[in-house]
Parts: structure tokens; C-alpha cells; sequence
């Protein structure tokens, strides 16, 4: 996959089909859109492109109403590229794009610069200054210059519509399993392994304790968890939360015990993919309330992994 981070792209594609979008999580609507610009790229042996934007609009239109995005740029390129697309562009969201009129941005972007062949979008799609360009703006230009427009209807899961807003209030509230299902992969967040206070060794749980950048980690509580290290992906509970039964962490920390690894990873980057909620995060009178009761969770997971069949051999 080519990548351009602006619109000064210096060669011309063939018949290049474009989608354009925030493009937050590579949902399964996400992925609906992708695989028609696919299609028809191959139709006319043309280019696929995808065209998204960072930073996130929102957070340069109403900063007030910004929510912490699912996919940072470098995961969103990651996933992109996974999806098979020929090229992707990244616009610079600043005070000078998100002023260009619809129809300079249709003539002067879609047009003139990249020369659009198709052009595929979601049924919501707006776009130019105060997103006054519609989807009925943009069928008129595509009949005059005789292009092709694949507009893709609402996407539903078990009767709810997808979407990445709705998705980030499903991370931030705990329910992972179902953002799962809305992403089809687990959240994902990643970072550093960073030394705690050993908490977890002395009370016969030794865990990593992650230190990371992403913007969206899930609510307080307890969790089925992969690790990824290297190539391979390990069964883990997580902890995300203040660790109350101690009084003592004033920071929100991320804490997973990894099933069966007694390596030493402190330094190395690791990825954390979170399957479903376990319980909220809580308060017990003592201490070997808590070793009981992470037991518990333990087993929770191995009978989870047990029933998914995880073979940690095959997980890469």
C-alpha cells in the first residue's frame, strides 16, 4: 500500500476508486465500504483509495464534543493496509481544508488532483465547509463528469446500527465483548512494560504492568485478554483500574496476568486484545479475599480460551 500524509501526490493512479471517511476503528461498515471500492477498482482495473483525515475532525470542529478515537493514525494505517487497499491518504485536518467549499473540493481534489474514476461512500456521508456537501451534491457532479458512486446503506448488527461513536461508548463503558463484534477483532491498545510495585508476585499472580498512549483503554474492571509478544499471542486476565483493596495507585493502571509465562519482558512493547468483562473492578477486605477471587477469574478465562479452542502454538 502507498501512503501520501497531504494532497501533494505526485503521481497520477489508474482509474482510481476513492473512499472518503474518518474512517475511526475499521469497523464492519468500514469494512463493507472497502471491499465495494475493491470490487469496483477490479471492475475497471482501476486503483483503490481510501482518503481519511488527521487529526480527527472533530477534535478541530468541536473540541468540546471530541471523544478518544478507537485507532490511532499508526494502527489505523496498519489496518488499512491489512484490508488490501492499493493507496491511502491522509489529509491534514486544519483551519485550510476544512474551509474548501464542496464543489472546490469535488473539482479542484476528487477531480483535477487525483482524478477519480468511482467514487464509494456510507449513506451519511458529508463533506466541505460546515459539511455542506451531501450525498445529492455529489450525484449531480458524478453525472457530469460520468463517474461511477456507489453509496453504501447502514450496516446492522443483531439490529443495531454500526457505527464508531457507538462503538467508543461500548469500549468506554466495559463492554468489549460487544464492541468485538462491531470491529470483528478485539480492542486493541498497546505499550511499554514498565515496572510495578510486585504486587501481583507476592500474591502469587505476577503480572506486566503496561504503560500506554491510546486514548480509549476500557472502563475499571477485570478482563479476558491476549498479550501479544513478538509474534505470539498469550491467554491473560486483565486488571484495568486504582487497585482499591491497597489504597495506593492514584493513576489508572493496566495490570495483566499472562497465563502460563513467567518471562522477563520488562522494556519490550506488547499488545493487549480484550475479549469480554469479567467483573467491575473491587474493593475486598483482604488480602487473600482478592487471591481468591483472581483465582476465580483465572479460571474463568482458561474455561473462556478452553471453549474457543486457544492453542497458543497457533495464535501469530
Amino acid at each position: 500500500m502507498k501512503i501520501f500524509e497531504s494532497l501533494n501526490i505526485p503521481e497520477r493512479f489508474t482509474r482510481p476508486v476513492l473512499t472518503i471517511g474518518n474512517y475511526d476503528g475499521i469497523h464492519v461498515g468500514h469494512r463493507k465500504i472497502i471491499e465495494q471500492v475493491k470490487q469496483k477498482a477490479k471492475e475497471l482495473s482501476g486503483t483503490s483509495m481510501l482518503m481519511t483525515f488527521h487529526p480527527h475532525p472533530m477534535s478541530v470542529l468541536r473540541p468540546e464534543k471530541y471523544t478518544r478515537i478507537i485507532t490511532p493514525l499508526y494502527v489505523k494505517k496498519r489496518l488499512i493496509e491489512e484490508t488490501g487497499i492499493d493507496v491511502l491518504i491522509i489529509v491534514p485536518f486544519n483551519d485550510e481544508f476544512r474551509g474548501i467549499e464542496p464543489e472546490r473540493f469535488i473539482r479542484k481534489i476528487l477531480i483535477d488532483k487525483i482524478g477519480v474514476a468511482g467514487i464509494v461512500v456510507g449513506y451519511d456521508f458529508r463533506f466541505g465547509k460546515d459539511g455542506a456537501g451531501d450525498i445529492r451534491m455529489l450525484r449531480g457532479f458524478v453525472e457530469d463528469y460520468d463517474l461511477y458512486l456507489g453509496v453504501v446503506d447502514a450496516v446492522t448488527v443483531d439490529g443495531e446500527k454500526v457505527g464508531s461513536n457507538g462503538i467508543r461508548k461500548l469500549i468506554a463503558a466495559g463492554d468489549v465483548a460487544k464492541a468485538k463484534k462491531l470491529l470483528e477483532r478485539p480492542h486493541m491498545i498497546d505499550g511499554v512494560v514498565v515496572r510495578g510495585d510486585s504486587r501481583g508476585r507476592e500474591i502469587g499472580f505476577p503480572t506486566i504492568n503496561l504503560a500506554t498512549a491510546f486514548e480509549l483503554v476500557p472502563k475499571e474492571g477485570v478482563y479476558i485478554t491476549e498479550v501479544k509478544i513478538g509474534g505470539r499471542r498469550y491467554p491473560s486476565v486483565t486488571n484495568i483500574g486504582y487497585n482499591p483493596t491497597f489504597n495506593h495507585d492514584r493513576e489508572l493502571t493496566v495490570e495483566t496476568y499472562i497465563l502460563g509465562f513467567s518471562e522477563d519482558i520488562y522494556g519490550k512493547e506488547v499488545y493487549l486484545y480484550f475479549h469480554e468483562r469479567i467483573r467491575p473492578e473491587m474493593k475486598f477486605r483482604s488480602v487473600g479475599d482478592l487471591q481468591t477471587r483472581i483465582t476465580k477469574d483465572v479460571e474463568t478465562a482458561r474455561k473462556y480460551f478452553s471453549k474457543n479452542k486457544y492453542e497458543v502454538s497457533s495464535r501469530q
